[in-house]
């Protein structure tokens, strides 16, 4: 009986060893092929939900490179729908957003058909995603589908601010996605 429960101890112990290990050196693989060609083998920085009063609208969920956030790394940010959302209201938010930034009418109109170009309409359980590249661009992905590259820098820059700027106006929701918050 003791050979047992020494053994069991020791299979226990290398479990939780190896588990741990698994957490600490290995990436975290996420099978994206629609945007897994961008970054290789991705890290999961950090994830949260979008609500807008009551409803759940999406999980985001950042994904770099390297374990922990980075404006000077490339990053895939993931948006998995949780429910029904149409183009033209993704759109309008967006637009609501960047207005926000003092932008130009002019600029905006033209940012305005960036996203029109980019963006679809999403069902529940869809997952669409920003691939962005500092101070370059911007591609943006409907799983299954759309692929829209915006090189565009000021336009990608301000775009992914929506959501990981210093500026957001979802503070708690960024640094969920940053990782500062679990």
């Amino acid at each position: 009986m003791n050979f047992l429960k020494r053994n069991l101890t020791k299979l226990i112990c290398f479990f939780i060893l190896v588990f741990s290990l698994n957490i600490i050196f290995v990436k975290t693989s996420y099978s994206n092929e629609w945007w897994h060609s961008k970054i290789a083998n991705p890290y999961l920085i950090g994830e949260g939900v979008l609500k807008v009063f009551i409803w759940d609208v999406y999980i985001l969920r950042l994904f770099s490179e390297t374990k922990s956030f980075n404006l000077n790394q490339p990053i895939v940010l993931e948006f998995e729908y949780l429910r029904n959302i149409s183009k033209k209201s993704v759109i309008k938010a967006s637009m609501e957003e960047l207005r926000k930034k003092n932008i130009s009418k002019g600029k905006l109109l033209i940012w305005k058909k960036h996203l029109n170009d980019a963006i679809s309409d999403m069902k529940k359980g869809e997952k669409a995603a920003l691939f962005w590249e500092p101070s370059k661009q911007i591609t943006f992905y409907v799983q299954g589908g759309l692929e829209k590259l915006i090189e565009d820098k000021e336009f990608a820059d301000a775009y992914i601010n929506i959501w990981i700027g210093e500026n957001t106006s979802r503070p708690k929701l960024r640094k969920r996605i940053i990782g500062l918050i679990k």
